[in-house]
């Protein structure tokens, strides 16, 4: 797999080919005054795009150019995708949030306990579907080819 890189960021080659791919396509059939060459400035900014969705427990998927929705509530927003990696992370988060639950419990902050028991399910869900996209390992199909030709009888 090849990158591209920058000071700032590493980016994937083929994110950014498609990427380049759909503006191609889309001038085409615009008229050719509407479109100008991409300056430094625009293209800083969409590289400075993927930089603000790596966060903590792995990436955020909001489409380009839109502000987070959930004021970084990222484990109750449907756009992360958490990297493996961060699995233990989860259990931590968990741990915490059971001791929070605990003490809301104990002091009677049912408003809390409400907030907490929400952030528990989302934490759950996303561990689960991490778990089973993680057993959902890429196949290999080898490359393509010609069978070899039968003998002639």
């Amino acid at each position: 797999m090849e990158y591209l890189t920058s000071p700032e960021a590493v980016f994937n080659e083929d994110v950014v080919r498609h990427y380049q791919g759909f503006l191609d396509r889309r001038r085409q059939t615009r008229p050719l005054d509407e479109y100008r060459p991409i300056d430094k400035e625009e293209w800083l900014d969409f590289e400075q795009h993927f930089d603000q969705r790596k966060v903590e427990l792995g990436g955020c998927a909001r489409p380009y150019a839109t502000s987070c929705q959930h004021e970084h509530a990222c484990l109750r927003c449907p756009m992360i995708n958490i990297n493996l990696r961060m699995l233990p992370r989860l259990d931590e988060i968990e741990v915490d949030l059971l001791a929070r639950r605990a003490r809301a419990e104990a002091e009677g902050w049912l408003g809390e306990i409400e907030g907490i028991d929400l952030t528990l399910t989302f934490l759950r869900q996303k561990r689960d579907q991490t778990r089973r996209l993680a057993k959902v390992a890429p196949i290999h199909l080898g490359m393509p080819g010609l069978p070899p030709p039968r003998a002639q009888t």
